[in-house]
């Protein structure tokens, strides 16, 4: 039961504050950048115009091909950025073990044990590509950092349908954490359409400041949404647990 308590609620909520923290200290030390395709440069992090991704850069600028333009190590915004990445995997992978189990022990309907047993492998296999991102940043090994990336949200949209199909059939939980999943899942479908058949960013590919902007900016809400999904989650969780004094 302590095991549960712990994957379903304790950790979500500390992993996610300190996942925030670290983006926060992560922007504050980032040496800011030059994209010499739009025009754009700064000597600070850009909400609009830096990915998620280039907060945990070994240098910054590495893409650029004008030996004119200087390339920072960005050494410490690596450190904190990956690291909190990497917890937020983890803390997916344990979330989804423990998922299936307080069903189980709380002796929920069949559906709702059928369809937690199945969101257990996808849920290890999102966290193990997400810590994948943290582990391989962008300037490391650029086509398998977007592997991990693309693939990460390509296996959260499945996940998430077998989560709200879990909690649909449960007689533990509420509906309300149903449609919140699901409205997730909706606008992390329209982020997939723009992922893939939005604008092309990335080397070697002509894109307006607009293009590349709306790929920043739809990257960063689909992951606030995502937290922000996954705390719902962990409230309905935390009113099961005391409920049933876990």
């Amino acid at each position: 039961m302590k095991k549960i308590k712990f994957a379903l609620v304790k950790l979500p909520i500390l992993s996610i504050s300190l996942f925030f923290l670290s983006c926060i200290a992560a922007a504050y030390l980032h040496p800011g950048s030059e994209k010499e395709e739009i025009g754009f440069k700064s000597d600070h992090y850009s909400f609009t115009h830096n990915f998620l991704s280039e907060l945990g850069e070994l240098k910054t600028n590495t893409n650029q091909s004008n030996p004119a333009i200087i390339q920072k190590k960005n050494t410490a915004s690596m450190l904190l950025f990956n690291g909190g990445l990497i917890l937020i995997g983890v803390t997916l992978m344990f979330f989804y073990i423990q998922f299936k189990e307080v069903f189980r022990v709380l002796n929920d309907s069949k559906k709702a044990q059928f369809y937690a047993q199945m969101s257990k492998p996808i849920g290890l296999l999102a966290g193990g590509f997400y810590a994948g991102i943290g582990l391989v940043p962008h300037d490391l090994n650029f086509s398998l950092h977007v592997f991990f990336a693309n693939g990460a949200f390509l296996i959260l949209f499945l996940l998430c349908i077998l989560h709200s199909m879990t909690v649909y059939h449960s007689n533990l939980l509420n509906n309300q954490y149903v449609m919140g999943y699901l409205s997730f899942c909706v606008l992390l479908f329209v982020y997939l359409g723009i992922l893939f058949f939005g604008p092309e960013i990335g080397p070697k590919k002509i894109f307006t400041e607009a293009e590349w902007m709306l790929q920043v900016i739809a990257q960063k809400s689909i992951v606030l949404t995502f937290m922000i999904s996954i705390l719902h989650q962990v409230y309905g969780f935390d009113k099961l647990v005391h409920k049933n004094n876990f």
